[in-house]
């Protein structure tokens, strides 16, 4: 909010004493609300992506440009229309609308079903998103709003089906960074007059601009410090991330342009302020983003970085645990990572392993998921797994129950002991009988406060809060609400907590076959205590955070027996 406003009013404010007519002036104004994430990646490298300032400019960014971009259908509406006062106000905003029905329910429905039956081809699922844009500009310009809101609204709303770090937008960045950026660029640049950019009114008016863009920006991230508690290199990051302005800008200066609010010198002095405020990111970031230190152990959500071994598990079982991994991973906008892995000390199983890729990967491209399996070959199962979890920085190790011989039974050759032991993740291990995603009550098991019951247990209530239901709250027992209490676990407030004696009794009590039962257990071998809920129609996930495991994700780091019967938390 402060990196919107301030500037919007400086920005309005200095375009009134430049001279500028009042409408235009708060449409220049809106040019300084908003700011393109120029140097994020520079972010990313020092590892800053999580820290408090970042996160909160990450966040604002959409609010900015959206603020801007209903300003500048208002203004250009106000200008272009036929009809004004009430009538104008409502035309404007069931246009938006509709835009946004189209862009963020409609169109996105449609997109995820064709993902999931014949867009299992990159290029056809490529092809979705150049339709969504255009038909995105389509039905904005129907409406009467401008192309470039649209194509904003779209973006939003295909943000969960192209997720980061994954080919499909590789591919969509890079056809955007190498030929409809340069395009745009292009074209502006031929509207651009290099004799009048040293004219004395175009350098006034840029002057005057970059003034209240650096002045908003710097007050409003002094403000956003004071109001977080950050330290002074925060503040100078947060200022450097939001200053800077790019193609957004001067794709709202040209529609400005053609509408006939201002002149060429606008134009002009427009993008002398673009080039200094990617001077200005570019320094800033490059002297405050070394000086924030990175935490040891920065709190990280189950639901990140899934890494799924896929091997040996049976395409139904497959489905419904990458269902259960994409629930996880969707509302943290996280990454699933699934990986075949085979002993290097077997070579005729390398191609039983290139099977299993292919397997998966048509599993992966029916359920609408744009990520590859990787095939790794290594000393042991164990090794593969953990080692493929360290280089991936995962969050989660999420095992399917590939069959009923034994729910603590192998992947592979390897127990899950092994697994479990030798991973340096916290672990979830899925024995379900339906699509989780349906799954209309949720319970957790916590059946007593024991050394090293506190990690697992905290992470059980991550999982059990991702899956519980607005319908029915989140079910926890049978240890009584005093002893989880000393624990300092955050649960749902609408959490029930109903007492018991034993853990069969109380599941069969209080849920139904169908229903999600999630159990924290201290020790490796699940069964017959997870195998009796199983059996009796209820799925399981069972979950365990290893000491060696990251600490973050709540609790005090105690002793985890290795070995041994379960113990449920």
């Amino acid at each position: 909010t402060c990196s919107t406003f301030i500037p919007l009013v400086l920005g309005v404010g200095v375009g009134l004493m430049l001279g500028i007519d009042t409408t235009a002036a708060v449409l220049i104004g809106s040019f300084w609300a908003s700011f393109t994430l120029i140097t994020y990646p520079i972010v990313s490298q020092y590892g800053l992506t999580k820290n408090r300032a970042v996160a909160a400019t990450v966040g604002a960014s959409s609010i900015t440009d959206t603020i801007s971009l209903v300003i500048l259908a208002v203004i250009i509406g106000a200008e272009t229309g036929d009809s004004g006062g009430i009538a104008l106000v409502l035309s404007i905003a069931l246009g938006m609308v509709g835009v946004a029905v189209w862009c963020m329910i409609i169109y996105p429905f449609l997109a995820r079903m064709f993902f999931m039956g014949m867009g299992q081809e990159r290029t056809l699922r490529y092809l979705i998103v150049l339709i969504g844009l255009t038909s995105s500009a389509l039905v904005a310009d129907l409406l009467g709003i401008e192309a470039l809101i649209g194509a904003f609204f779209m973006g939003v709303g295909l943000n969960r089906l192209v997720p980061n770090a994954r080919p499909l937008m590789g591919v969509t960045d890079f056809i955007g960074n190498a030929i409809f950026i340069p395009t745009f660029l292009v074209s502006v640049g031929l509207l651009f007059d290099p004799e009048v950019m040293f004219v004395a009114e175009t350098l006034r008016l840029a002057a005057g601009f970059a003034v209240a863009l650096v002045v908003g920006k710097a007050a409003a991230a002094w403000l956003s410090g004071r109001l977080f508690g950050l330290d002074r290199a925060e503040v100078g990051l947060m200022f450097s991330i939001s200053v800077a302005q790019a193609a957004a800008t001067l794709a709202a200066t040209i529609i400005g342009l053609e509408a006939g609010l201002y002149g060429d010198d606008i134009v002009n002095a427009v993008m002398v302020v673009v080039a200094v405020s990617l001077l200005i990111t570019s320094i800033g970031t490059a002297r405050y983003a070394p000086r924030i230190t990175v935490p040891a152990n920065l709190q990280r959500r189950p639901g990140e970085a899934v890494l799924l071994p896929t091997g040996d598990v049976p395409d139904a079982e497959l489905a419904r645990v990458i269902g259960l991994a994409s629930r996880l991973a969707d509302p943290v906008g996280g990454i699933l990572q699934p990986i075949v892995v085979v002993p290097s000390t077997a070579p005729d199983l390398i191609e039983w392993g290139r099977a299993e890729q292919n397997r998966a990967d048509l599993v992966l491209r029916r359920m609408g998921q744009d990520v590859e399996t990787q095939l790794r070959a290594d000393r042991s199962v164990s090794s593969g797994i953990n080692r493929t979890a360290i280089e991936h920085d995962s969050s989660l190790l999420l095992l399917a129950w590939p069959g009923k011989p034994s729910i603590g039974g192998r992947v592979l050759g390897a127990s899950y002991s092994e697994i479990i032991a030798a991973t340096s993740v916290p672990v979830l291990i899925a024995a379900l009988h339906d699509d989780v995603v349906a799954h209309p009550r949720v319970a957790l098991v916590a059946h007593s406060v024991v050394p090293g019951s506190a990690l697992s247990l905290s992470l059980g209530a991550q999982i059990a809060s991702a899956f519980a239901g607005k319908d029915h709250p989140l079910l926890v027992g049978p240890a009584a609400p005093e002893h989880l209490a000393a624990l300092d676990i955050a649960f749902p407030a609408d959490t029930e907590y109903r007492g018991g004696s034993d853990v069969v009794g109380w599941v069969n009590a209080n849920t139904d076959p169908g229903d999600l039962v999630i159990v924290p257990f201290v020790g490796v071998s699940l069964r017959p205590l997870a195998e009796q809920i199983y059996d009796s129609g209820r799925s399981i996930l069972a979950v365990a955070q290893n000491p060696g495991s990251q600490p973050a994700l709540g609790g005090s780091a105690m002793s985890l027996p290795i070995g041994g019967t379960v113990n449920p938390v």
